[in-house]
């Protein structure tokens, strides 16, 4: 139950950082949003490792910098799609990175029981309804390759983090570094990548403190989602994890008064029928 308590905090934490990071790339460049979060993400955790003092081995941080590679690259494609008004076609894609978690599980015999997996299959199906658009379309601007392509680029790189900082997070100490080290891994990515194609600016000090509250919160967001894989199933928790755009969809109702569709409505109690399903 820990475990699963654990997945659905990460899901309602990156749900708000997704939110908040989507608003902020549509006025600033995406490499200064990711890069702003992840180096406030890494002043945090640096702090906590610093009090905490955990131990942990030499695998948190190797597996947690090459999580952050895949994270970042992830995010990035994410936050790109959503400034671009495409979110219900690159939410529901970049929720589908929990299938790779998921058929690792299946291939290596460490497979959930059966209502575990009808929970699973229920809970994805919800986000896709949920990530639908209130119109009824898709497409709004008529740029159909790109927002699928950054979606999947998205699902991706999200996926392969899933599995790796569960390969980090051997224990509570190998969780808080490796996610430390993930953030760190992600923020030179996205700072090479940035400079190379002249994406990087200063967004001012105001903006950096709003930027730094998106670090702030994907860092519990990732710590969270390590531990949850720390004491339990990785495919369950990556599909919990990936219930993120629920959230996102109640503060886009609540912050920008978004509608809720009854495809919407549909979508979230079918997610809340496999997170029952995967309780029981």
């Amino acid at each position: 139950m820990t475990s699963i308590l654990f997945g659905l905090g990460a899901a309602v934490a990156w749900g708000t950082s997704d939110f908040l990071g989507g608003r902020f790339t549509s006025r600033l460049p995406v490499f200064t949003v990711g890069l702003a979060s992840h180096l406030a993400a890494v002043f945090l955790l640096g702090l906590a490792v610093l009090v905490a003092r955990p131990g942990a081995s030499a695998d948190a941080v190797r597996w947690g910098l090459t999580a952050g590679l895949a994270t970042s690259f992830g995010g990035l494609a994410l936050y790109k799609g959503l400034s671009l008004g495409e979110s219900a076609v690159v939410a529901p894609l970049s929720a589908c990175g929990a299938v790779i978690p998921v058929a690792a599980a299946i291939l290596t015999g460490a497979a959930p029981g059966p209502a575990a997996l009808a929970g699973i299959a229920l809970a994805l199906a919800g986000v896709a309804l949920v990530s639908l658009p209130a119109e009824g379309r898709l497409f709004t601007h008529g740029r159909h390759l790109l927002p699928v392509a950054l979606g999947l680029t998205a699902a991706l790189g999200f996926g392969l983090f899933f599995l790796l900082i569960d390969r980090a997070s051997a224990s509570d100490g190998d969780a808080l570094v490796g996610v430390l080290s993930a953030r760190a891994g992600a923020a030179l990515f996205t700072a090479a990548a940035g400079a190379l194609v002249g994406g990087l600016r200063w967004p001012g000090a105001g903006r950096s403190l709003r930027l730094a509250s998106v670090g702030a919160i994907d860092s519990v967001a990732n710590l969270s989602f390590a531990l949850a894989t720390s004491r339990g199933n990785v495919a369950i928790a990556s599909v919990l994890g990936s219930l993120y755009p629920v959230q996102t969809l109640v503060l886009a109702r609540l912050v920008a008064g978004e509608q809720f569709t009854r495809l919407r409505l549909a979508g979230a109690a079918l997610a809340l029928a496999g997170v029952a399903l995967i309780s029981a």
